[in-house]
């Protein structure tokens, strides 16, 4: 049997013998109030209590149906989850004006009641905050229920005071079943207790296994990840040896073999040698083509199949939706059209460097302005995250440099405020398209 089930039987249990002591209690009373009626002790009942008492039915009935009360929100307040916690503090509230109106009902004679609410309270309450409510709480309905403190105070009927018609024999018999009540109550409810905090350190200990299984998984995962790109890159390089072999490879060798025999053909026959070259010339053209086909492949695929505008729009505003980050784009060249290797080294910076505005800079806003002067190019990329103070050229800023110096270009960057970046490009405007 588990443990849920075990704690769910001895609830029920606790439950059958507070219902046995509330109607055993309340039972005695209101026989007890027949019984001094019958046998004319009345008067004598009325001046050692000094006032007027329940009718012995009403007593019996208010405590029976506040306990099946009690007993209904309990079960209720358990079947909430734990996010509903303004319905379960409602709940518990009405568990307590049910556990005081039975208890009030019975002249404070049983406070075996104030156990089930609880264990309510220690079930549904977490953290330490809460756990100090429910401790103050459960020591001011002790308090509030328990006659020697409060009951004379409110001129309750001590249990004494209602069997005193009954012999000597009967008065301990009484007095005895009900200690016996109140001492398994307390038994049951240790027990329930210690089970319900077991469970829950069972739970904290299951927790802990599966966060710790969780983040193994995710190393394992991060470890696979990085192979995995390590395995790309390294295929990647052998299709680009292969493609470079297969074709400027053939085309260069094709090449020397023609010089070669241009330079014995030379001396001899004029016009073999222009022939030749002509064929030399054919392969260097056939080979350029093929290296083109093959550095196309490595251009990013929004260049492929947009303009470079549209392509560095579209990138912007992925990046804007995915980080949420405002991105303000101002482009002052018109028309926007370079060349392939241009156009590359152009989408490539802004990613750069908008790509570190964020995941560095923790950036919420990037201005980009790209600008024309004369044969210059100029993009400009500002943010308002955290800047740098000590500036360390990393991968990103390596990487850029490294890009813009293939096309002759500058890079500048000051990180003092947010993190700016300068890029400067000569471009051939003489070939751009109108």
């Amino acid at each position: 049997m588990s443990k849920e089930c075990v704690i769910t039987k001895l609830q029920q249990i606790i439950y059958g013998l507070n219902l046995a002591a509330v109607c055993f209690v309340s039972g005695i009373m209101m026989y007890s109030m027949f019984k001094i009626v019958d046998t004319m002790y009345a008067g004598q009942f009325l001046r050692m209590i000094g006032r007027r008492p329940w009718q012995p039915e009403l007593m019996m009935a208010v405590a029976v149906i506040c306990y099946f009360s009690l007993v209904f929100f309990s079960c209720l307040g358990q079947t909430c989850d734990q996010r509903e916690r303004e319905i379960r503090n409602v709940i518990l509230f009405l568990e307590v004006l049910f556990c005081i109106g039975s208890s009030v009902a019975m002249n404070m004679n049983y406070n075996g009641l104030v156990l089930l609410v609880v264990a309510d309270m220690v079930r549904g309450q977490k953290g330490s905050r809460q756990k100090f409510v429910m401790g103050s709480a459960i020591i001011g309905l002790y308090t509030i229920l328990d006659y020697n403190l409060m009951g004379i105070h409110f001129s309750m009927i001590p249990l004494d005071t209602f069997i005193f018609c009954f012999s000597t024999g009967i008065q301990a018999m009484i007095r005895g079943t009900v200690s016996i009540f109140r001492s398994l109550n307390l038994v049951l409810f240790i027990l329930y207790l210690t089970m319900l905090i077991q469970g829950e350190y069972q739970e904290r200990e299951r927790i802990q296994n599966l966060n710790e299984q969780l983040e193994e998984a995710n190393r394992k995962l991060k470890l696979y990840a990085e192979e995995a790109e390590r395995n790309a890159e390294t295929r990647e390089r052998n299709r680009l040896a292969r493609e470079i072999h297969d074709t400027l490879g053939h085309a260069l060798t094709g090449i020397v073999a023609g010089v070669d025999a241009c330079l014995m053909t030379i001396d001899i026959s004029t016009e073999a040698t222009k022939k030749q070259l002509e064929k030399i010339g054919d392969v260097a053209r056939q080979g350029i083509t093929d290296v083109r086909r093959s550095v196309r492949k490595l251009r990013p695929d929004a260049l492929e199949k947009l303009e470079l505008e549209d392509a560095i729009t579209g990138m912007l505003e992925n990046l804007a939706a995915t980080s949420g980050v405002k991105v303000m784009f101002q482009n002052q060249v018109k028309p926007f059209q370079f060349h392939e290797d241009e156009e590359e080294v152009i989408y490539r910076v802004i990613q750069e460097a908008t790509t570190n505005a964020v995941r560095h800079g923790h950036a919420d806003k990037i201005w980009i302005t790209i600008t024309k002067e004369n044969a210059w190019l100029t993009i400009t990329v500002k943010d308002n995250g955290v800047g740098c103070g000590e500036m360390k050229e990393g991968f990103g800023l390596k990487h850029m440099k490294e890009r813009l110096s293939l096309l002759n270009g500058t890079l500048e960057y000051n990180g003092e405020d947010g993190f700016l970046i300068v890029a400067g490009i000569p471009i051939r405007w003489g070939e751009e398209k109108g």
